[in-house]
């Protein structure tokens, strides 16, 4: 078990790793210290074996309502580049979203499914983490924006390559140019949420969805989810060539010959994860 920090929760259920944001006064707004955590704990994650599979959740009201705003006005201690005269460093100087916009890298990087389960408001820093999951269970109450526009900013942590790719081209740009806040249902017949269920009902929904990952194959489910990934930047040829790659590696599993004894005789396979 991870240490638990005040703004996240961390626990393991039957192979799946939950993380709740945890500032519900804030709507989980995101801040530099918890994008910090975060980031830290999907590399964890990547190199733990009893987790097979993630969810990520908000407490409270809502899933992630975005940066922080103290933060984004520039009155924290925490400088931001532009809207305060506090030092940056080094490693922001390179990278001014810094660990905001990592935490999305590390969304697909933690090299496991990642559910998200959302309720409430889903905005600007919130729905790039939302839209970088494998898949959304949103409930009635789900309203998503690309809320940066509305404050006067342009668009990061990865809303502009992955909206396009997710939902219609002039939907996402409407969303970036305007800020306009989707309803639960419009956000389903976009294919922003990819089940829309009752309330209340995301985080049962999208752990029954996990727990279904996190018995498969876990090595070939990775590996799968890893070049659907590449793909997005890869030529036909490259992925022939990434697949057999990938094909060799899950044969040399023991999940692969039990998997294929198993359809030999015509039972259910008793996959382990290895």
């Amino acid at each position: 078990m991870a240490p638990e920090k005040d703004h996240y929760r961390f626990e393991i259920e039957d192979g799946v790793g939950v993380i709740t944001l945890n500032r519900p006064d804030r709507l989980n707004a995101m801040n530099w210290d918890l994008s910090v955590d975060l980031v830290q704990l999907l590399r964890d994650l990547r190199l733990r074996d009893e987790v097979r599979s993630i969810v990520l959740t908000g407490a409270g009201r809502g899933f992630c309502s975005g940066g922080d705003a103290e933060w984004l006005s520039g009155s924290a201690e925490r400088g931001i580049p532009g809207l305060s005269e506090n030092r940056l460093e080094r490693y922001q100087r390179k990278t001014p979203a810094g660990p905001l916009a990592e935490l999305t890298k590390m969304i697909v990087e933690v090299e496991k499914p990642v559910i998200a389960a959302l309720h409430g408001p889903v905005m600007g820093a919130g729905l790039a983490y939302a839209l970088a999951c494998d898949r959304r269970f949103g409930d009635e109450t789900t309203r998503m924006s690309a809320a940066m526009v509305r404050l006067g900013f342009a668009p990061d942590c990865g809303i502009t390559y992955f909206l396009p790719r997710i939902t219609r081209l002039s939907t996402a740009l409407m969303m970036v140019e305007t800020g306009r806040i989707l309803e639960a249902d419009e956000c389903f017949k976009e294919g922003l949420i990819d089940e829309l269920v009752p309330k209340g009902q995301s985080v049962p929904v999208a752990m029954e969805y996990a727990r279904t990952l996190a018995r498969g194959p876990s090595v070939a489910v990775d590996l799968a989810r890893r070049f659907v990934h590449k793909s997005l930047t890869s030529t036909l040829d490259e992925m022939l060539d990434y697949e057999a790659v990938a094909a060799t590696m899950s044969a040399h599993t023991r999940d692969a010959e039990e998997g294929t004894r198993a359809f030999v005789e015509k039972r259910k396979p008793e996959f382990k994860g290895y």
